[in-house]
């Protein structure tokens, strides 16, 4: 048969049939009248190499796995199968990674398009966290204070994004009162503030902001407090705070650390509770 009759059979392309003879996979037939002439033997492990490419199996593997196109000579041993499960099983665990992966992508896609649903935005940050964040880049008196602000709503942002900010934490930003809010307008001034003098707080100062900042969100949550931070996983919190403090320019990565490592202590203590 014709390379486009066996390409139809197998159902592939002539262009892949051409790749496969080049990389040795598939043994190229003698020529007849003028023409490669493809029989049984060819479609048949053709077939099989689409088989199995279907199924996941890298080219490499599937080469190994069906060995060399020759028949092999009469009393030799039939070939170890060990080799072969063994490419079979770790191309079961890859296929499996790849679906968890797409079942994670499905369920951030859910996501969104319950946020788009809700109230018309595109991220996964709840909704709660997105106004808090509107709300104080608003109010903000100047650029310093804004940039904060934009730079911590980023943070969060990514984190939603990563899957590293427990969804529980939008619980601290919702029911804002008045007063509330112009606390945590000033505390994002305070931080401001402490950018413009470059940097030159000390460790009472930081230590200020960061029991300013538990204070704020512990009254604001009150007696809420226990429920919200036992439904948080503690790994998961670990690592929102390290990325907050690695993302966080180099001469404020102080005080990210000190407020960080106080929102841990707020949480082991609120599941204590």
């Amino acid at each position: 048969m014709r390379i486009a009759e066996l390409a139809d059979l197998a159902g592939t392309t002539v262009r892949t049939i051409r790749y496969y003879h080049q990389i040795g996979l598939l043994p190229v037939p003698e020529h007849r009248d003028g023409v490669r002439d493809y029989g049984m033997s060819h479609l048949a492990r053709l077939v099989r190499i689409r088989w199995l490419t279907r199924a996941g199996v890298g080219l490499t593997q599937i080469a190994a796995m069906i060995g060399d196109p020759a028949p092999p000579p009469a009393g030799a041993a039939p070939p170890d199968p060990a080799p072969v499960l063994a490419d079979l099983r770790a191309t079961v665990t890859a296929v499996e990674e790849q679906l968890q992966r797409l079942r994670d992508q499905r369920d951030r896609l859910r996501s969104l398009i319950g946020a788009v649903e809700r109230d018309g935005s595109l991220s996964p940050m709840p909704a709660a966290i997105v106004r808090f964040y509107d709300h104080m880049h608003a109010q903000a008196a100047d650029p310093q204070t804004r940039r904060v602000i934009r730079r911590e709503r980023d943070f969060m942002e990514l984190a939603f994004y990563r899957g590293d900010m427990p969804p529980e934490s939008a619980r601290a930003y919702e029911g804002f009162t008045e007063a509330g809010l112009a606390e945590s307008s000033a505390l994002f001034g305070r931080i401001a503030d402490r950018v413009r003098r470059g940097g030159d707080l000390d460790d009472r100062e930081i230590d200020e902001i960061a029991t300013a900042v538990i204070d704020r969100v512990s009254r604001h949550l009150g007696a809420d407090l226990p429920r919200v931070t036992r439904s948080i996983d503690p790994e998961m919190a670990r690592r929102a705070v390290e990325l907050y403090v690695r993302l966080t320019e180099p001469g404020e990565q102080r005080v990210a650390r000190v407020i960080g490592d106080a929102v841990l202590t707020m949480i082991e203590k609120g599941r204590a509770q």
